[in-house]
C-alpha cells in the first residue's frame, strides 16, 4: 500500500536572491501534466489551475523536491527556465476544491516552494502540484518526489533523480547521471553511438528496467538483479554473466552504464532508427 501524505509540499530551489515572481494563470484539466501520480480517490470533485512563470537559471543548477506530484524536465536551446505548475485540488464540491486552490501559494526566490493548507482528512480534500520545467540543455539538477513520477529528457549535466511510488523516464541524457526509484519501473532511451560523460547509473526496487539503445551502441555495461533476469539484444564481447549479473563490453566499450534492480528484470533492446 502506498503511503499518502496529507497536505502536499513541493520545493524548487535555485541559487538566487529572493524575489517576487508574477505567474500567469489559466484553468486546466486535473489529469494534465499528471506524471504518474494517482493519489486522488473516491467521488470527490477536482479543480486544476495552471500557473506559468519564467525564471533565470543561476549558477547552472536547479533542485526540485515534491510530495504527491510529478516532475518533468525537458532540455531545450534556451538560457532561462520556463516553469509550469499545475495545482490540483480535491474536495467534496468543486467550490471547496477551488477554495483550497486559492490558499496554495507558489513563492519564488532563492527557494521556490508550494505552500498550502494542511488537510486533516482525505474526506475534507487534498492537493498536489505537478511541475514541468523547460530548461537549458546543460545544467546540474537534483530531483526528488514521492507519489509521483519523474521524466527527464534532452539534458546534459550532473543529474540526480529519485522517486518513491512512481516511475522514471530518462531519454537522451548525457553527463554524470544517477537515478533511483522504489515501487516503480524505469523506461530509458540511450541515444548516439556511446555515452557522453562520466557515466550512467540507475537502480529500481520493485520495478523492472527497460532500455532501448542503438544497435551499434558502445559502453561498459554492468547489470545486476535480485529476483529478476537480464536480457540484452545488443552485440557483446568479453562478458562474464550469470542469471542475475552481467559485466560486458558493448561495441567498442566506453563509459560505464549500470543497471540494478530488486524484484524486477533488466531488458536492453535494439531501438530501430536510433
Amino acid at each position: 500500500m502506498q503511503k499518502l501524505v496529507l497536505g502536499s509540499f513541493i520545493v524548487l530551489t535555485f541559487a538566487a536572491h529572493a524575489q517576487a515572481q508574477s505567474f500567469t494563470t489559466s484553468p486546466c484539466q486535473a489529469t494534465d501534466g499528471n506524471t504518474n501520480n494517482s493519489w486522488f480517490f473516491g467521488h470527490q470533485e477536482r479543480a486544476c489551475e495552471l500557473r506559468r512563470v519564467t525564471l533565470p537559471l543561476v549558477n547552472g543548477r536547479v533542485q526540485v523536491s515534491g510530495t504527491n506530484g510529478g516532475i518533468e524536465v525537458q532540455g531545450e536551446d534556451r538560457s532561462d527556465i520556463a516553469l509550469e505548475a499545475r495545482v490540483i485540488t480535491q474536495a467534496s464540491s468543486r467550490e471547496e476544491a477551488e477554495a483550497i486552490g486559492r490558499k496554495i501559494k507558489i513563492v519564488t526566490g532563492e527557494t521556490i516552494e508550494a505552500q498550502g493548507p494542511t488537510v486533516s482528512s482525505w474526506i475534507h480534500g487534498g492537493w498536489s502540484v505537478n511541475y514541468k520545467l523547460h530548461v537549458p540543455r546543460h545544467l546540474a539538477a537534483h530531483l526528488h518526489t514521492m507519489n509521483g513520477g519523474i521524466e527527464v529528457m534532452n539534458v546534459d549535466g550532473k543529474i540526480d533523480a529519485e522517486t518513491t511510488n512512481g516511475g522514471l523516464t530518462l531519454d537522451n541524457l548525457a553527463g554524470d547521471v544517477h537515478a533511483r526509484t522504489v515501487n516503480g519501473g524505469m523506461e530509458i532511451t540511450l541515444a548516439g553511438g556511446q555515452w557522453q560523460g562520466s557515466g550512467f547509473s540507475v537502480s529500481s526496487t520493485n520495478g523492472g528496467i527497460s532500455v532501448k539503445a542503438p544497435e551499434n551502441y558502445s559502453a561498459h555495461l554492468i547489470a545486476d538483479t535480485v529476483n529478476g533476469g537480464i536480457s540484452v539484444d545488443l552485440p557483446m564481447t568479453g562478458h562474464g554473466a550469470t542469471r542475475n549479473h552481467l559485466d560486458t563490453t558493448l561495441g567498442q566499450g566506453g563509459a560505464t552504464i549500470q543497471f540494478e534492480t530488486v524484484n524486477g528484470g533488466v531488458t536492453i533492446k535494439h531501438s530501430m532508427g536510433a
